[in-house]
């Protein structure tokens, strides 16, 4: 039966202790990496409520009055993320930019007037691990497009 060299249960031995060492900040950069993914997917959620809110607003003219309506589509399309806020709203400009103006007939006199819809979602994102800080954060995302008319 032959022995083990004592070089080798060195080496052996060393590569522990840096394994040991280095796990915990490995395990710090995955757990960070993971924050970073889900805080990505929640904006990507958050936009695209509002942008189905949107959609369901520019429909036409009927469903561009109907706040409750976008409210409900922008709801329904991020079911997961809870709770959310939505506010929804239109508003017109003339064409040709501008700032916004009322949304009547003679609002344009010599411009066509353009009716959009706006759809904001915010909710509050948390943190999966609390390492420094209880970090918990509001973020917003709004979707503004034409109404078909």
């Amino acid at each position: 039966m032959s022995a083990v060299p004592q070089r080798a249960l060195s080496v052996r031995g060393q590569a522990m202790v840096e394994v040991a060492l280095v796990t915990p900040l490995l395990l710090l950069l995955l757990a960070g990496a993971v924050d970073i993914a889900r805080l990505a997917l929640f904006d990507t959620q958050l936009a695209s409520g509002a942008r189905a809110g949107a959609q369901y607003g520019s429909l036409n003219l009927i469903t561009a009055d109907n706040v409750a309506g976008m409210t409900a589509a922008a709801i329904a399309d991020i079911p997961t993320v809870t709770p959310i806020t939505v506010v929804s709203s239109s508003f017109c400009t003339c064409t040709g930019g501008g700032a916004a103006v009322t949304c009547t007939a003679t609002a344009c006199s010599t411009t066509h007037r353009m009716l959009y819809v706006k759809v904001t979602v915010t909710g509050t994102f948390h943190a999966l691990f609390h390492l420094f800080t209880n970090l918990q954060t509001a973020r917003t995302k709004t979707a503004i497009l034409q109404v078909g008319q």
